[in-house]
């Protein structure tokens, strides 16, 4: 599944890392970054590093793009009374 964003004036000259983590909220940079190296995010059809600057009217695609958000509980310890 392949989805398209056009970047908005409010995120002209914006990294583009920084623009995913805003546009889809929280999501680990490290997933970012495998993903721009390995071509599953594109920018104008070319593959980019996470540094490269988004202009006006510019096409972000996601190829294959999954994030589940996984909440980890946390361990407690209980005392013996």
């Amino acid at each position: 599944m392949k989805k398209i964003i056009l970047v908005k004036a409010s995120y002209n000259n914006m990294r583009i890392d920084r623009f995913l983590r805003n546009y889809l909220g929280k999501i680990p940079q490290g997933l970012i970054e495998k993903n721009l190296r390995n071509g599953k995010i594109k920018l104008n059809k070319k593959k980019v590093k996470s540094s490269k600057k988004i202009l006006l009217n510019d096409k972000v695609e996601l190829f294959h793009f999954k994030f589940k958000n996984i909440l980890k509980q946390k361990s407690q310890k209980f005392s013996k009374s």
